[in-house]
């Protein structure tokens, strides 16, 4: 009996052990795997380029971005925003390529970088990079000086189709999404306005209030002051719906021209070969910025942008499918072959 009594106690205390062997390997493993989900470090400085000038749009969400993460101590490594500018994009991007398999260089990557790319047959395209994520929907508008003759978009569109070419139009780059949205303009509105290429946004600005173009291609941020002062006439936007910062300002689509329609993503790149620890670290970092407060209302909400936030493999989807429609656009202008 004392046997039996024995022989059951042991196996008891045996199976408890065997038990809290189990429970503790387990854990273990959980440990671990969150560990090497939420341990990942930077190592170094990051660059954070961006492929335009200084006080474009591009510059704009980079220096509020890095801004909004180092306050909150959400990357644990300094942030330096680099303009590298030139070749519409292209020279940031051949940088950012060069930088193959680093966690701590990412870009601002935008429209006019697939864009660019296409038209200019860069080496480097959006394939050779690392896509992060997405962080909002940017609008874009043609406006011209206020004294301008041309006060209406019809106007400028008539303008363009009685002394073709004689029009000009001016963008930020060659191959850029101002230059698509002027190809646009032509193929479906059938004008034939003259596109001039700029290094930058200020510079387009600089060349419509001194009378060297007819009219300039613009987001709301970089055109906004300009028209609240009086010097400039903001006549069309191109969004599928009115900038929120200016509901006084028809779409294309509401005048008549219902092809004449584009918005421009604002996204986030890494460099080549980016670990995809490091992909799902700065995805996570730039996911907390999309909802800060101050990113709606100072970034968001002041310059009249669309929050859309996309990652991971919806995020390449979402690429492609802009690839797609900005090659048929430019085929279609006769600008691609």
């Amino acid at each position: 009996m004392k046997k039996g009594v024995a022989f059951f106690l042991w196996s008891l205390l045996a199976s408890v052990l065997l038990v809290g062997c189990g429970n503790t390997s387990s854990s273990e493993e959980n440990s671990e795997s969150g560990k090497a989900a939420g341990d990942f470090k930077l190592k170094k400085d990051v660059e954070f380029i961006c492929p335009f000038s200084a006080g474009g749009g591009s510059d704009l969400y980079a220096r509020m971005a890095a801004d909004i993460i180092q306050k909150n101590e959400w990357c644990d490594q300094p942030i330096m925003v680099v303009n590298k500018t030139g070749g519409g994009g292209s020279v940031g991007d051949t940088y950012t390529f060069s930088k193959k398999g680093s966690s701590e260089t990412i870009t601002t990557y935008v429209s006019a970088q697939i864009t660019s790319a296409m038209l200019n047959k860069t080496e480097v395209t959006y394939k050779d990079l690392t896509p992060i994520c997405n962080l909002a929907m940017d609008e874009y508008l043609i406006g011209v000086n206020a004294d301008s003759p041309y006060q209406t978009a019809e106007d400028l569109m008539k303008a363009s189709k009685e002394n073709p070419g004689s029009i000009t139009v001016g963008g930020s780059g060659k191959g850029t999404e101002d230059e698509l949205v002027t190809g646009m303009m032509n193929k479906y509105g059938d004008a034939q306005f003259e596109y001039v290429s700029y290094n930058s946004s200020s510079e387009v600005m600089s060349a419509m209030l001194g009378g060297h173009i007819t009219a300039g291609i613009y987001n709301p941020n970089e055109c906004l002051s300009q028209a609240e002062a009086g010097q400039v006439s903001l006549l069309a936007a191109f969004g599928p719906e009115r900038v929120s910062i200016l509901p006084e300002i028809s779409t294309f689509t509401e005048l008549g021209y219902p092809d004449i329609v584009f918005q421009q993503f604002r996204g986030i790149f890494g460099a080549p070969e980016m670990t995809e620890e490091a992909v799902t670290y700065w995805a996570d970092v730039f996911k907390k910025v999309t909802e800060d407060n101050e990113w709606k209302e100072k970034y968001l909400d002041s310059n009249g942008l669309t929050s859309k936030y996309i990652a991971g493999k919806d995020f390449e989807t979402f690429l492609d499918g802009e690839a797609e429609k900005y090659e048929t656009i430019f085929k279609a202008t006769g600008a691609l072959e």
